[in-house]
């Protein structure tokens, strides 16, 4: 979707297409109550990605900053999303027990073409 703000397209991102889809839910109500649309308009708040252990890297609108204090922001604020206390604390747990066994395992799925 092009704006005068993206005139390349909004980002492909989550969080894009979930507000998206808000919207578009939204405008149906408007629609059926004949109450004017809303354009939609995506308002950056940063991304974040972890690279590593101990390595992430932050992306605000006012700056960027990148290592070990990324990697905590990265952690916190994901826990913090999580819905339930129950949820946040398996998670944690689980976070804890993986850093402490290293596993790194991707958990990916090969096909055998045999």
């Amino acid at each position: 979707m092009v704006t005068p703000k993206y005139t390349n397209a909004h980002p492909q991102l989550a969080n894009v297409a979930i507000n998206q889809g808000k919207n578009l839910a939204d405008n149906f109500i408007s629609k059926i109550k004949d109450k004017p649309l809303k354009e939609y308009e995506y308002k950056d708040l940063g991304s974040m990605a972890t690279i590593g252990k101990f390595k992430a890297v932050v992306d605000l609108p006012n700056f960027k900053f990148q290592g070990l204090l990324a990697w905590f922001v990265w952690m916190f604020l994901h826990l913090m999303l999580i819905l339930s206390v129950r949820n946040k604390f398996l998670t944690f747990m689980n976070w804890t027990w993986n850093f402490i066994a290293k596993d790194s395992s991707l958990r990916l799925i090969f096909k055998n073409d045999n």
